[in-house]
């Protein structure tokens, strides 16, 4: 070292090594083993398990095992005749899971393993909360949608074997990209994260984030009507992060870089602007309601006919 020259603290070199990677370069197995074994992270990540445990499977499973019979509607939309079925994006879709995990690893590589696992803690909170905010809606009535019952590829067939495809509105996919490009926005800030990994990362997190909303219809998963009422509560339950302007953007860049043969552009500007007035409807109801989740139960009562298993 020469005169005049800092020595790097722990921090700082750990800075230099991480902020050079991007990403989907993080490992996801690093996450899921610490998460379950230090002793920081422990409890946060069994309460987070849980959550999705009642508010996502046994909703869903309960139901398809005739243990419950919750009211099921059908959210179709002829708007989603306009999206072509593209099998191939199947592997974006399933990119959800390790796109919220991924970051979870760079925080534990970039601040080791004890503040790392504070700030993951952080974060697995607001996603277990976001868990148990779509059960508000799925306990009173379940939704699903017509999806192709398409089996040329693995991924399609576990998605068709596994997903009994009754939590259609609101979107947790949605819910969860959403959460997590303005999570990390805010966290890099609040941080004092260095101006390369801000660029880097946000614009990586919201790309993938738009891509995978994107999926969601080419793949017939969701419908058109299930995007804007995950928006909407996002926007309630997370206010600070998801704001009526970040959701306006977002549904602006959806299907912007579609190729012609993904989507007709008169097609994409008219499912834009449905779910731009879903959303502000949602927004409008909102204000007035006891409960943040009355708009959603409302419109899933008065959109189609009931069936009852």
């Amino acid at each position: 070292m020469t005169n005049g020259q800092k020595k790097q603290t722990k921090l700082e070199k750990r800075i230099a090594r991480v902020s050079k990677k991007k990403p989907e370069e993080f490992s996801t197995a690093k996450a899921y083993f610490w998460r379950f074994v230090h002793p920081r992270a422990f409890c946060t990540t069994i309460r987070f398990f849980m959550a999705v445990i009642r508010n996502y499977l046994i909703r869903q499973y309960a139901h398809a095992w005739h243990l419950t019979h919750v009211p099921v509607i059908h959210v179709d939309h002829p708007l989603d005749k306009r999206v072509p079925f593209l099998p191939e994006k199947v592997g974006i879709y399933f990119r959800f899971i390790d796109f919220w995990i991924e970051p979870m690893t760079m925080l534990i590589e970039r601040y080791g393993l004890w503040k790392g696992m504070k700030f993951t803690n952080e974060w697995l909170r607001l996603l277990k909360k976001t868990y148990q905010s779509g059960g508000k809606i799925y306990g009173a009535f379940l939704s699903t949608t017509d999806r192709p019952d398409y089996k040329g590829d693995r991924l399609f067939r576990l998605i068709h074997g596994a997903d009994p495809h009754l939590l259609c509105v609101p979107s947790l996919h949605i819910a969860i990209v959403v959460l997590c490009f303005t999570f990390y926005r805010m966290f890099f800030e609040r941080e004092g994260f260095t101006e390369a990994e801000k660029a880097t990362w946000n614009s990586s997190l919201y790309r993938e984030a738009v891509a995978i909303a994107e999926s969601v219809l080419y793949i017939k998963q969701h419908s058109v009507n299930c995007i804007p009422a995950a928006f909407y509560m996002m926007t309630m339950q997370f206010p600070t992060l998801v704001t009526p302007p970040v959701i306006r953007q977002f549904i602006a860049d959806m299907f912007k870089s579609a190729k012609p043969e993904e989507i007709a552009a008169a097609d994409a500007e008219k499912i834009r602007a449905y779910m731009q007035v879903r959303y502000d409807a949602y927004l409008e109801a909102g204000r007035t309601a006891a409960h943040w989740y009355e708009p959603g139960r409302e419109w899933l009562s008065t959109y189609a006919t009931c069936m009852q298993s």
